[in-house]
């Protein structure tokens, strides 16, 4: 796994296939990389530093210093090093979130299933971190529309099942009308309109990873690239896929995901804009 600035790669498009727009939970080996440094853009190390200091950026309860201390056995040597010397778990994971990557979320079982417990979350898409904490991961996925109903009891018995070590992960991807990270509901956030081309929306992608730590907890990982349609539509091969997906979205899906406007565009006018 690297996190430098990369371009878009054809097997992004995997998850356009078919001729509707689906949840998926398709789960792969991690790639080497998730728990160390790697070689993240500096500037959005820079820009992780300044959100750090928003209280919304890193909810934190007393439940979450365990979850770290267990964290900190799985990370790599390089990562690990960077909050030693540091008292609290607290203190150690907010120097650790300065100089990774990926968000993160921490994940603890408080016996009706994980919740989550703490974190630090910079560049959410279009959720407050703070609202979520201490929600289970059925509340934290309780807006997306027809989620649980489809996925919720495999997702469940997924994060139920990890054991220590286990790392895998999985994309999750989006359109926006910006290619900024941080996406929060309180930011002044551009919105897709529907009059926009390719050449005017951003294809949004989270990588995800989910670490099992044992005993009762996991850790989430997040890390987001983004790129403007266009390039996306010609370094993939994709085609219109983006816009078949876009176009066969339920009313509901569409409207969480942020593209109503764009949908009811493409179903009048066709699935290509012109």
């Amino acid at each position: 796994m690297t996190f430098a600035a990369r371009q878009p790669w054809p097997g992004l498009a995997a998850g356009m296939q078919g001729d509707a727009f689906r949840f998926r939970f398709a789960l792969r080996p991690a790639r080497p990389g998730w728990l160390g440094v790697s070689d993240g853009d500096a500037a959005v190390l820079e820009r992780r530093r300044a959100l750090l200091e928003e209280r919304w950026a890193m909810p934190w309860t007393p439940a979450a210093d365990a979850v770290w201390e267990r964290v900190e056995t799985h990370l790599e040597p390089d990562l690990r090093i960077v909050g030693q010397g540091l008292r609290t778990p607290h203190e150690r994971a907010r120097a650790v979130a300065s100089a990774w990557a990926p968000d993160f979320v921490l994940l603890r079982s408080m016996g009706d299933g994980l919740r989550m417990v703490g974190g630090a979350v910079c560049f959410p898409s279009g959720w407050d971190p703070l609202e979520k904490l201490c929600g289970t991961v059925g509340f934290i996925h309780g807006p997306v529309p027809g989620l649980n109903d489809d996925l919720g009891v495999r997702i469940d018995r997924f994060l139920g099942g990890l054991q220590a070590g286990d790392v895998l992960e999985r994309d999750n991807w989006g359109l926006a009308a910006t290619g900024r990270l941080d996406l929060h509901p309180d930011g002044d956030v551009p919105r897709i309109r529907g009059e926009e081309g390719a050449d005017g929306l951003w294809f949004r992608l989270e990588e995800q990873a989910f670490v099992g730590l044992g005993e009762g907890m996991a850790l989430f990982l997040i890390h987001v690239r983004t790129w403007r349609l266009d390039d996306f539509i010609s370094a993939t091969g994709c085609g219109d896929a983006p816009w078949r997906m876009v176009a066969s979205m339920s009313a509901e899906v569409a409207t969480y995901k942020g593209v109503a406007p764009l949908r009811e565009r493409l179903l009048r006018k066709g699935l290509t804009p012109t």
